[in-house]
């Protein structure tokens, strides 16, 4: 009996144990992955929302790019000739601008024979975005280039594409630079600025013969033929010049006079059209600068004088000075007050239209002036010029100016005797 009941306890304890193992098993979690192990494939993916699924659960974006700003470029109604050259003018963020390329060809910075001291810069430098001039450093600022009506611009008339940049510089501090005079013409609104028309000094003591010439003709059409030198003797008399290293100038380039060691003045009287027809291409051919001295009223209304297009392309050329020879050439001796201020002021007013700059000289018709002529001429003009005289130096008066009279009838050997003295 005992045998048997220990044998059933036995049998009891194995089902309990059995039971047990059963139980715990079933409870047991599934193996987990080691945190430290990087997911299979099939669980990163399975991780990933699907395309469709982030189409459902997120918004559309848009990546937005950066962008320029938009420079505004407003065009200057306010019409501007810049030493000869009508110049487009445009205001960005306030400041009133030119493009670098119209300002360069207005000072004929490609001229060689035109020195920049004419124009008061003694020093010149460019940059990409900047300009220097006498040491004044000036920012500008890079835009799409415009034409004159608001257009791509583009010298020859054609079109650019929309997105050729330009400099730009602030026109109003480069005219400050060079100290150049504003000439604002009251009845159109105009305003002429013309570098050459500054103010300044004139070294003293220098001998500089000036040549007092009219017409340059073998036509005689007037009863004064000695006014008349032939084209043929004007051009031995411009070789002699040329081939003797004399510096033929402007009254304008006395402003930098230590620059020639031999400096001339050729000047001619009354502005004819054969000045134009035979005494230019000549001073083209050999390089040789002068002066006309232009009657206001003569052009486009009296026969034999030179046309207004005409006084324009040799004042733009680099080798022809427009100046003026009085609005109708009377006599200046014989004139009161109010007739003279007339005389000299509309005279620059017309030349200045006419030509584009500023006239700085005034000739006396015949040589003659009186007290008002030396007291208005230095309201309106830097200098005045005689019908004769001599030899002309530096030192004298500057409403004084001497001059030699060639004729048609000087011949070379007095030619040169005028030159001689030139630069002592």
């Amino acid at each position: 009996m005992k045998k048997a009941i220990v044998i059933l306890s036995v049998l009891l304890a194995v089902l309990l144990i059995a039971a047990a193992v059963l139980y715990f098993t079933g409870k047991q979690p599934s193996p987990q992955t080691d945190p430290t192990e990087a997911p299979t494939e099939s669980a990163t993916e399975s991780a990933l929302p699907t395309e469709a699924t982030q189409a459902a659960t997120e918004p559309a974006t848009t990546e937005e790019l950066p962008t320029e700003p938009v420079i505004e470029i407003v065009p200057d109604e306010q019409v501007s000739v810049l030493n000869g050259f009508r110049v487009s003018t445009y205001f960005i963020d306030g400041v009133r601008m030119i493009e670098r390329n119209d300002f360069a060809n207005a000072l004929e910075l490609y001229f060689e024979n035109v020195s920049l001291k004419l124009y008061g810069i003694d020093s010149f430098e460019e940059t990409d975005t900047a300009v220097s001039i006498n040491g004044r450093q000036i920012e500008g600022v890079v835009a799409p280039a415009v034409g004159f009506d608001g257009g791509p611009a583009d010298p020859d008339g054609g079109s650019q594409p929309a997105d050729v940049h330009v400099l730009y510089l602030p026109f109003d501090e480069l005219i400050a630079a060079m100290d150049c005079p504003l000439y604002v013409d009251e009845d159109t609104g105009v305003h002429y600025y013309t570098p050459s028309a500054r103010r300044f000094e004139i070294p003293q003591g220098v001998n500089v013969p000036v040549l007092m010439y009219h017409a340059v003709s073998d036509e005689i059409w007037s009863s004064i033929d000695e006014l008349f030198v032939s084209p043929s003797d004007m051009e031995a008399q411009l070789a002699y010049i040329v081939d003797n290293g004399y510096d033929a100038i402007w009254f304008e380039d006395l402003s930098h006079l230590e620059d020639y060691d031999k400096p001339v003045i050729l000047t001619f009287d009354d502005g004819y059209e054969d000045n134009y027809t035979n005494l230019f291409p000549l001073l083209k051919k050999y390089g040789v600068k002068a002066t006309i001295f232009v009657i206001g009223s003569a052009p486009n209304n009296q026969q034999h004088m030179a046309t207004e297009k005409q006084i324009r392309e040799m004042s733009t050329s680099g080798y022809v000075s427009i100046q003026s020879h009085t609005y109708t050439h009377p006599d200046l001796d014989g004139l009161g007050y109010d007739d003279t201020m007339y005389e000299l002021a509309q005279s620059k007013k017309i030349i200045t239209r006419i030509a584009g700059k500023e006239p700085i000289v005034l000739c006396y018709p015949t040589g003659r002036y009186n007290d008002f002529t030396l007291e208005l001429g230095p309201q309106y003009y830097m200098f005045g010029i005689k019908m004769n005289g001599g030899l002309y130096n530096t030192s004298s008066d500057p409403f004084l100016v001497n001059r030699y009279y060639v004729s048609r009838y000087t011949d070379l050997y007095s030619f040169a005797a005028y030159l001689s003295a030139a630069g002592r």
